[in-house]
C-alpha cells in the first residue's frame, strides 16, 4: 500500500511539554513585572541629586535587578531547551514520514515499471477473465494517482523539514547567545556587589566623604576599566575606547555612553561565546572555515557567496591578505566571520563603508582599525534610531544591532537591550 500514517509526537508528551512551557512563561512573566518595577525605581533615583543615600539605593536596586535578570535567564533557557526538545522530536517524526514516502514512491514506481515490461497482449491473455484485467488496470490507475499525491506530500514535507531544521538552528543559536549574556550578567552582578562594598569602605557612611569621592571619580579611568572589561580583554584600552567612542558618537549624533555600552556588551557576548579569545585583538577565526564553509554547511549557499565576495572586496581594497585577516570564530551554533571591534559581517560593513569614509576621511576605512570600527557602529546605531538619544530610541537601535529588527521581541533581544541600557547608565555617571 502506498499510503502511510504520519507518526507525530505522542499526545502525552506534547501536552506535558505544553504545560511545562506554559508554567515557565508564567514565571518569566512574573519576573518581568518585577524587573519593570525595579527599572522604574532606577529611573526615579537617577533624577535625584547624587548623594550617599541615593548611591546606595541605586546599587541595591541594580544588584536586585541583576539577580532577577539571571534568574529570568535561567527560566528562559529552560523554556528554550523545551522548545529545542519539541522541535527535535518533530523533526525526527517528519524525517521518518519522508523516508516512508520515499519507500512508498519507490515501490509504486517499481510496480509500474514491472507492468510496463510485459507485452500488452500477454498481459491480457494472462487473466482468466476480462473483468480481472480491467480490475488490474483500475488498480494501476490508483497506483499512479497515489504516487502523484505522495510526490506532492513528499515535496511539501521536504520543504517543511528544511524550515524546521533552520528554526532548530535558530533556537540553538539563541540558547548559546542567552548563555553568553547570562555570564555577562553574572560578571556585572559581581562588579556591582564589589562596587557597593568599596563605596561603604571609602565613605564610612559619611556624606562629605562621598561628595569628595564623587568629584575624584569623574573621568576616573580605573573605574571605567571595570565597566569596559571585555573591550580591554580584546586589546582596546579604556583610553582609546573613550577617545574613539566620543569621536564616533559626536560624528554620528548619538550618546558616547550608549555606544561604549553596546560595544562592551557585544564584545562580552562574543567573548563568552568563545568567539574572541583572551589576549587577542580581533578574533581567532578564518574567513573560509568560520564564515564561508559554515554558511554552506547549513544550506545558506547564497549568503556564503555574498559574505565571501564582500570579504574579498574589503581586504582587496585595503591590500590585505584575506587568509591572514582574523575574524570571529564560529561559536557552538551559527557562524562566525565578524570583523574587528565592532563585529561587523562583511556585507554589513559594505553597507556603511561609504558613510564611515565620509565621517573619518579614511578611504578606504578598515573594520580592523578601532576608529573606523567605532565609527561604523555609531553610524549603524544612528541609522537605527539612536540619534533620538532616548531610552526607546536606543532600545530599538540595540535590537536592530543584534537581530536586524528594531521591534525584535525575542528574549535575547530584550536581555541585550536591557544590559546595554544598564551599562550606559553606569558609564554616563563616569564620563
Amino acid at each position: 500500500m502506498l499510503g502511510f500514517l504520519f507518526i507525530g509526537i505522542p499526545n502525552s508528551f506534547a501536552q506535558e511539554s505544553a504545560q511545562k512551557k506554559a508554567e515557565l512563561e508564567r514565571q518569566i512573566g512574573q519576573l518581568e513585572q518585577e524587573a519593570n518595577a525595579l527599572d522604574d525605581q532606577l529611573q526615579s533615583v537617577q533624577v535625584e541629586k547624587r548623594s550617599l543615600d541615593s548611591e546606595k539605593k541605586t546599587l541595591d536596586t541594580e544588584i536586585r535587578r541583576r539577580e532577577l535578570e539571571i534568574k529570568r535567564l535561567t527560566l528562559v533557557l529552560k523554556k528554550t531547551a523545551a522548545e529545542i526538545e519539541g522541535k527535535t522530536s518533530g523533526i525526527s517524526a517528519l524525517t521518518q514520514k519522508i523516508e516512508r514516502s520515499r519507500r512508498a514512491i519507490a515501490a509504486g514506481l517499481f510496480s509500474l515499471y514491472t507492468y510496463d515490461q510485459h507485452n500488452p497482449l500477454a498481459i491480457i491473455l494472462g487473466y482468466a477473465k476480462i473483468s480481472e484485467f480491467f480490475s488490474s488496470v483500475e488498480s494501476l490507475t490508483r497506483v499512479q494517482a497515489t504516487i502523484q499525491a505522495t510526490l506532492g506530500d513528499f515535496k511539501n514535507d521536504r520543504e517543511l523539514l528544511a524550515k524546521e531544521k533552520a528554526e532548530l538552528e535558530e533556537f540553538k543559536e539563541e540558547q548559546q547567545g542567552l548563555h553568553s549574556l547570562q555570564e555577562v550578567e553574572r560578571r556585572f552582578l559581581a562588579q556591582k556587589k564589589k562596587e557597593k562594598e568599596e563605596l561603604l569602605r571609602l565613605t564610612k557612611g559619611k556624606e562629605a566623604l562621598f561628595q569628595q569621592l564623587l568629584t575624584s571619580k569623574k573621568r576616573d579611568l580605573t573605574t571605567l576599566k571595570t565597566q569596559l572589561f571585555y573591550l580591554e580583554k580584546t586589546g582596546v584600552t579604556a583610553e582609546n575606547a573613550i577617545k574613539f567612542a566620543e569621536l564616533a558618537a559626536k560624528r554620528a549624533g548619538i550618546r558616547p555612553a550608549f555606544l561604549l555600552a553596546l560595544l562592551e556588551v557585544e564584545t562580552g557576548k562574543q567573548f563568552e561565546d568563545g568567539v574572541i579569545s583572551v589576549g587577542t585583538n580581533l578574533g581567532t577565526g578564518n574567513w573560509k572555515r568560520d564564515l564561508y564553509d559554515c554558511y554552506r554547511n547549513i544550506g545558506r549557499r547564497a549568503a556564503a557567496e555574498s559574505e565571501k565576495n564582500a570579504f574579498f572586496k574589503i581586504t582587496g581594497a585595503l591590500n590585505l591578505d584575506p587568509d591572514k585577516m582574523p575574524v570571529s570564530r564560529r561559536p557552538s551554533y551559527g557562524c562566525g566571520g565578524a570583523m574587528g571591534p565592532a563585529q561587523f559581517l562583511p556585507t554589513t560593513w559594505l553597507r556603511f563603508e561609504k558613510k564611515v569614509s565620509e565621517l573619518t576621511g579614511h578611504n578606504p576605512p578598515s573594520p580592523w582599525v578601532v576608529e573606523d570600527a567605532f565609527t561604523a557602529a555609531a553610524a549603524f546605531l544612528a541609522d537605527a534610531g539612536a540619534t533620538a538619544q532616548t531610552a526607546s530610541g536606543e532600545s530599538r537601535a540595540a535590537r536592530t544591532y543584534i537581530s536586524g529588527s528594531p521591534s525584535c521581541k525575542r528574549y535575547i533581544c530584550n536581555v541585550y537591550a536591557n544590559r546595554i541600557a544598564a551599562l550606559a547608565r553606569d558609564i554616563d555617571r563616569i564620563l
